[in-house]
């Protein structure tokens, strides 16, 4: 009796390949959607509901230009910086590393500020 340990193995190669391009593909469109819909914010903040539960239009949340460019800055350079990390991510064991990293130390920096913006607010 024969058996071919090498088809299987590359069976299982090609299987793993093919899951972390659909799971990045997934995590790419996740992000685009997750972008689009922060975008969409733009045109809908002016939007507001009252007492009454009714849909009105309030002038004096609509975005100034500095606004909408400091607004359109901040998506940008999150998006670039989410999608820099998932395609990272799926370079290899060296990218894990690496994204596992960054995201420690966007997790340091976090607890940082939100102490720091604690001390400056009970003072």
């Amino acid at each position: 009796m024969r058996v071919n340990f090498k088809r299987s193995a590359q069976t299982d190669v090609n299987m793993k390949k093919k899951q972390r391009r659909t799971l990045q593909s997934t995590l790419n469109t996740i992000g685009i959607l997750m972008f689009i819909g922060i975008l969409i914010r733009w045109w809908t903040v002016p939007f507001a509901v009252s007492k009454d539960l009714r849909i009105y239009y309030n002038q004096g949340f609509q975005m100034t230009l500095n606004e909408r460019k400091e607004f359109l800055a901040f998506v940008l350079c999150a998006a670039s910086v989410y999608f820099s990390l998932v395609n990272v991510y799926f370079l290899g064991k060296t990218g894990r590393r690496l994204v596992y990293t960054v995201l420690v130390l966007f997790a340091v920096f976090s607890l940082y500020m939100m102490l720091t913006l604690l001390a400056v607010a009970t003072h």
